[in-house]
C-alpha cells in the first residue's frame, strides 16, 4: 500500500514519515517526560520550549542556529553545577530510515549529538551562560552518550534526595523513557495519516499492547 505522502508504506516508513505529525508527537513525548523527571529530581526552574535570547551581537559559528525564534526543549537549573542552567534539546531518529543505510548505530548517535552541539552549543554557552546537552534517542530505544550521562546524573540526584536504591531508580527511568517512546511509535504505525487533520486522532492503548 501507499502512504499518503506517496511512498511505499511499511513499518520503517511509518517511523520516518513526517506526514501526520507523528514524529513531532514522538519528540514531544520524550521532552515532556524528561521535563517531568527533572522536576522529580528536584531541579529548579524547569521550563519547556524556552525562547532563547537574541544573539545579534555575538560572533557565532556558521552552523549555529541564530534564529530569533529559536527555543530549547528543556531548561533546568542545577543539573551539572549549582546555580547554573542546563539547556537540553531532544532528537529522536529512526535508525532504519533509508538515509541511514549501512551506517553503524553508534555513528548515528554521535553525528546527531554533534549536529545539535553545532546548532546550539556555542549560543547556549556564550549568550545564555549555561551548559548544553543533546538528548539523542533512537526509535529502537537506545540513547546517545550525552543522554545516558544525563539519565545517570538525574538518577543520582533522586537517590540522594529520596534514599532509594540508585540501580532501581535508573532502571525505572529507562523503562519509563522506553515505554513513552513505544507508545508514540505504536501511534505512528497504527494512526491515521492526513495532510490536513482538523480533528486530533486519539488512540487508547491497553496493557496488552505492550505484551510480547
Amino acid at each position: 500500500s501507499k502512504c499518503i505522502c506517496g511512498k511505499q508504506n511499511s513499518g520503517d516508513h511509518a517511523l520516518s514519515c513526517s506526514t501526520g505529525g507523528y514524529s513531532i508527537l514522538r519528540h514531544d513525548s520524550i521532552r515532556n517526560l524528561m521535563a517531568e523527571i527533572c522536576n522529580y529530581a528536584g531541579l529548579k526552574a524547569v521550563e519547556k520550549e524556552k525562547l532563547l535570547q537574541p544573539c545579534d551581537n555575538h560572533n557565532l559559528h556558521f552552523a549555529s542556529n541564530i534564529a530569533p525564534e529559536a527555543r530549547m526543549d528543556i531548561v533546568a537549573n542545577g543539573l551539572w553545577l549549582p546555580m547554573q542552567s542546563a539547556y537540553m534539546d531532544v532528537r529522536v531518529f529512526h535508525p532504519n530510515a533509508p538515509s541511514y543505510t549501512n551506517q553503524p548505530i553508534i555513528n548515528l548517535y554521535k553525528s546527531r549529538e554533534a549536529a545539535k552541539r553545532q546548532a546550539y552549543g556555542q549560543r547556549v554557552r556564550e549568550v545564555e551562560g549555561g551548559t548544553f546537552t543533546p538528548l539523542v534517542m533512537s526509535t529502537s530505544g537506545g540513547v546517545g552518550r550525552e543522554f545516558e550521562k544525563m539519565i545517570r546524573k538525574v538518577a543520582g540526584r533522586v537517590a540522594n534526595r529520596t534514599g532509594e536504591n540508585y540501580n532501581e531508580i535508573i532502571n525505572h527511568l529507562r523503562t519509563r523513557l522506553r515505554f513513552a517512546l513505544l507508545r508514540a511509535c505504536l501511534l505512528a504505525i497504527r494512526g491515521d495519516r492526513q495532510k490536513i487533520c482538523p480533528v486530533p486522532v486519539v488512540v487508547n492503548f491497553e496493557e496488552e499492547d505492550f505484551l510480547v
